[in-house]
């Protein structure tokens, strides 16, 4: 989870050039991993964040049975929901090398 503050400063900043949800334009996926629920800064952001136009997909590595979500790692969630044109698509990464290297 604290690998989210840079992210944060890059959706926070303009930067990314995406577009609000139905505004057509270039467009983000946040995999925003943590171990468990409570183990979520900026939960409270995300709202904003996919006003922003980026859309956040929180993936719980050890979710209790309140959790409904995506759980496990998010290289796996990424696996799973593929890149739709990797020749256009960029990451911006922070977390543990096991991550990164598998992403």
């Amino acid at each position: 989870g604290s690998g989210i503050a840079p992210i944060r400063s890059a959706i926070e900043s303009g930067q990314l050039g995406v577009s609000a949800p139905g505004q057509g334009g270039r467009t983000a996926r946040l995999y925003y991993g943590v171990r468990n629920v409570g183990d979520t800064p900026y939960a409270n952001k995300f709202l904003e964040w996919e006003e922003r136009g980026v859309e956040v997909v929180p993936v719980v590595s050890q979710p209790g049975e309140e959790w409904d979500g995506r759980s496990g790692y998010v290289q796996n969630a990424l696996e799973e929901d593929g890149v739709p044109i990797p020749r256009n698509s960029g990451a911006l990464m922070c977390g543990v090398n096991g991550m990164t290297d598998a992403v």
